[in-house]
Order: structure tokens, then C-alpha cells, then sequence
């Protein structure tokens, strides 16, 4: 007996490489997002005196903001939204499977560089992609 072939539809499904985001959304995204001026104008700035040779700059010229707090049903829906599994999503930022789940979980809270980047994500969750 014949096996029947499979039909294939003529539209194929994006991969990730076309799914990635050109550079005029990423601007566009990052016009949409709020900075503070004042802010952004001291940090270049201090980066400028340090590139000409000037004071070194320390967090006694340069503030840090605090962590934000990500709750676990933020992690998992920033996750939805770009469409992903857990094990994808882990791949994006560079941990572990296991982490993401405990994250969204509650179990385990993200600490260090993983909170930074899942805080500047779920500003604009198409960055991660377009990485």
C-alpha cells in the first residue's frame, strides 16, 4: 500500500530568522518607550568624561536604580507573548529550562543579570527576538 502524501500548504511557516524584527521597529519600539532626560543627558555625560580620559566613573557619580520585583505571572506572559515554550524562551536569555519554570512557578525569583534583561523585556518584548 501507498502512503499518502502529506499536502503542503503553499504559505510556509516563518522561521525565527524571518521572524526577527528590522531595524525601523526596533526604533520605532524604542520611541514608544519613556526615558528621562535629565537622566540619560548625566549618564552620557559621565561615560563622555571617561572616554576622554577623565574621572573614572563610580557609583559615587552614577546612579543605580533598585531591582524591580517581576512576578511570576508577568515572566509567563511576557513568554505567551512572543509565542514561545519555556525551553525557547530559557534559550533567548541564556538559562536554564528549569530556571524559567521556577520562575514562572513562583519557586524561584530571577536575580542579577536575568532580572535586568527580563525588566528591559517586558518594556518591549519584541527586543529579545530582534537580538
Amino acid at each position: 500500500m501507498e502512503r499518502a502524501r502529506k499536502k503542503t500548504s503553499p504559505e510556509k511557516k516563518k522561521t525565527l530568522s524571518e521572524k526577527l524584527r528590522t531595524k525601523s521597529e526596533i526604533l520605532a519600539a524604542l520611541d514608544k518607550m519613556e526615558f528621562s532626560g535629565p537622566a540619560l543627558v548625566a549618564a552620557a555625560e559621565n561615560v563622555s568624561d571617561a572616554l576622554n580620559g577623565g574621572e573614572k566613573v563610580t557609583l559615587r557619580h552614577f546612579h543605580v536604580s533598585p531591582k524591580t520585583e517581576i512576578k511570576p505571572k508577568e515572566i509567563a506572559a511576557i513568554r505567551r507573548q512572543l509565542n514561545v515554550s519555556q525551553a525557547v524562551f530559557a534559550a533567548y536569555l541564556g538559562v536554564r529550562p528549569a530556571s524559567v519554570m521556577s520562575w514562572e512557578y513562583g519557586t524561584r525569583r530571577p536575580s542579577g543579570a536575568a532580572l535586568k534583561l527580563l525588566s528591559i523585556i517586558r518594556l518591549n518584548p519584541s527586543l529579545l527576538i530582534a537580538a
